[in-house]
């Protein structure tokens, strides 16, 4: 046997919602939409890290094109498949209303 060790390249982005902001803004998600508009935002439990800040970016990039972003939960079986019950797994990872 022997010792191996492995580096792996430091990925960690310093400013998140700014990253988030610049993506969804390249991508020109909701060009189209006008002021006032619905958003829905999908969000599951899959183990992202950091997702209560993503989620609080996302949110505020639609804020700020003036439109009325929403959340709801995506994950299938994930808290007994139920609203509330799902609602319960965002918020056990900060994501709240």
């Amino acid at each position: 046997m022997i010792l191996v060790g492995q580096k792996f390249p430091d990925r960690r982005l310093a400013d998140i919602p700014g990253e988030v902001f610049r993506e969804l803004s390249a991508a020109g998600f909701g060009a189209g939409l006008a002021p006032g508009s619905s958003v829905a935002i999908g969000v599951g439990s899959r183990g992202i890290g950091n997702i209560d800040v993503i989620v609080r970016a996302v949110v505020d990039f639609w804020k700020s094109r003036q439109c009325v972003p929403f959340i709801f939960p995506a994950m299938g079986s994930h808290g007994a498949a139920t609203a509330e019950g799902q609602t319960d797994v965002l918020a056990h990872y900060d994501i709240t209303p």
